[in-house]
């Protein structure tokens, strides 16, 4: 009897075997060839899953996103107060980011890539991250209209929460090491201070 693939099971696993290939040996330098091999498959096979290594990185942004935001929508649903709320969407980013490390680091590098050839590949990932800063506004919106936050600007305080994440990024993308504790103590931080009565937290 035929062994049964779970195709999208083996995708992800090419791309975690990428990445870790691309952090050791830095995206230039790691062949479709090098990646085959390390997956115990042949050329052909992974042609079938990936064209080339920008189409990894593509799908992984899309893999991350999609993963993340699901994650999110379902946290921004639950009833109760948006501080604590909004604490485990940051928190979990970060320590999702910390875990994935080794993707953060190749993105550093195919992006840096991407720009000696003159594509703005980083539109590419904003444009995955609008639901994100979305989702950002609306609980914050709510938050103002529930009495729990301060009369902030929705949307520059969005932007602010996501820059602050992107920072943390960025940090790790190109030190490779920086703390998830310390920067989620200091995002809940921030986050205390848009409350209304700060001191009652």
């Amino acid at each position: 009897m035929p062994k049964i693939i779970d195709h999208k099971q083996r995708k992800i696993a090419i791309l975690r075997q990428a990445f870790r290939l691309f952090a050791r040996d830095g995206y230039q330098n790691t062949s479709l060839s090098n990646l085959a091999e390390a997956c115990s498959i042949s050329r052909p096979t992974l042609y079938l899953y990936f064209r080339d290594k920008e189409e990894i990185f593509s799908y992984a942004v899309k893999y991350y996103t999609d993963e993340m935001f699901s994650d999110y929508r379902d946290v921004a649903s639950a009833k109760g107060p948006i501080i604590p709320q909004l604490g485990k969407i940051i928190r979990n980013i970060i320590l999702n980011v910390w875990n994935n490390r080794d993707f953060i680091t190749s993105l550093g590098d195919f992006i840096f890539q991407k720009r000696h050839e003159e594509r703005n590949y980083p539109d590419v990932i904003r444009r995955r991250t609008v639901k994100l800063e979305l989702l950002l506004r609306r609980m914050l919106r709510n938050g103002v209209d529930q009495g729990e936050l301060r009369n902030i600007p929705i949307e520059a305080t969005a932007m602010q929460i996501l820059d602050f994440v992107q920072a943390y990024i960025f940090k790790l993308a190109i030190l490779n090491a920086a703390d998830p504790r310390q920067t989620i103590v200091v995002a809940e931080s921030f986050l205390q201070g848009l409350a209304a009565n700060p001191t009652d937290l």
